[in-house]
C-alpha cells in the first residue's frame, strides 16, 4: 500500500512538473513574441513619421521654389536647389530628375538640398545602399541625414525620396510636367523578420501656380 502512494506521489509531481515546464515555456514564447511585436510596432510609428517628414520638406521646397521665383512658375517650380538659371529656360539640366532617388539635407543657410546618390535600386540587403540612404540620429534624439553637421547616432533605418513625373501632355515625360509623384521609402530590418519591413509613402505635387 505504501509502495502504490509512493509511486502515486512521484507520477503526481512528474506530471504537475510537466505541466508548469510547458506553461513556462508558453509564457516565455508568449513574452518574447509581444516583446518583437512591440518593437516592430515602436519602428513602424518612427518609420511612417520619418516617411511623412520628408513628403512634407518635399512640398516645401516646391513652395519655397514659388517664392524665390515668382516670375517663372512654369521652369522654376521643379528647380534643384534654388539654382536660379531655371527663369525662361525650359531646360537648364539641373531640374529635379524624372525617376531619380533623392536624400534630403540641411545646408549651412537652413535650406532644404536634393541630394543624389550611385545607388537607385532600392535594395536593402545592399550594403552600399544602406550606407548612402542611412539615417542619423543626432544627440537630440532628432533624425536627420544631414551627417556633417552634428556627431551622429547610427539607427537602423534608411530612407529616400523617389521622384516621378506624370504625363501631362502626350508628349515624352520630361521635368515641365505639371506634376511629380513623390514616393517616400523608409525600410529597415529588426529581429521580428528575416526581410526588411518598408513604409511607402506617395503623394503626387502639381504645379498649380503656373500661369500660362
Amino acid at each position: 500500500m505504501k509502495k502504490s502512494i509512493f509511486w502515486t506521489s512521484i507520477v503526481e509531481s512528474l506530471v504537475v512538473m510537466m505541466i508548469v515546464s510547458v506553461w513556462i515555456v508558453w509564457a516565455y514564447k508568449v513574452y518574447f513574441s509581444s516583446s518583437k511585436l512591440a518593437q516592430t510596432t515602436e519602428l513602424r510609428i518612427s518609420a511612417i513619421q520619418m516617411a511623412k517628414e520628408w513628403i512634407e520638406w518635399f512640398s516645401n521646397i516646391r513652395n519655397t521654389n514659388w517664392i524665390m521665383f515668382a516670375a517663372d512658375y512654369k521652369n522654376c517650380w521643379n528647380t534643384l536647389n534654388y539654382n536660379n538659371n531655371c527663369i525662361a529656360n525650359n531646360w537648364t539640366g539641373t531640374d529635379i530628375a524624372n525617376n531619380w532617388h533623392y536624400i534630403i539635407y540641411k545646408d549651412t543657410n537652413n535650406k532644404r538640398i536634393l541630394w543624389t546618390w550611385t545607388i537607385i535600386n532600392s535594395d536593402f540587403t545592399n550594403s552600399n545602399y544602406r550606407n548612402e540612404y542611412k539615417i542619423y540620429k543626432t544627440a537630440s534624439w532628432f533624425y536627420t541625414q544631414s551627417w556633417w553637421l552634428w556627431t551622429p547616432i547610427i539607427p537602423i533605418f534608411t530612407r529616400e525620396i523617389i521622384v516621378n513625373y506624370i504625363n501631362t501632355s502626350g508628349a515624352t515625360i520630361n521635368s515641365n510636367d505639371e506634376k511629380m509623384e513623390i514616393i517616400s521609402l523608409v525600410q529597415w530590418d529588426d529581429s521580428s523578420s528575416k526581410i526588411a519591413h518598408k513604409v511607402k509613402l506617395k503623394t503626387i505635387l502639381t504645379n498649380w501656380k503656373n500661369k500660362n
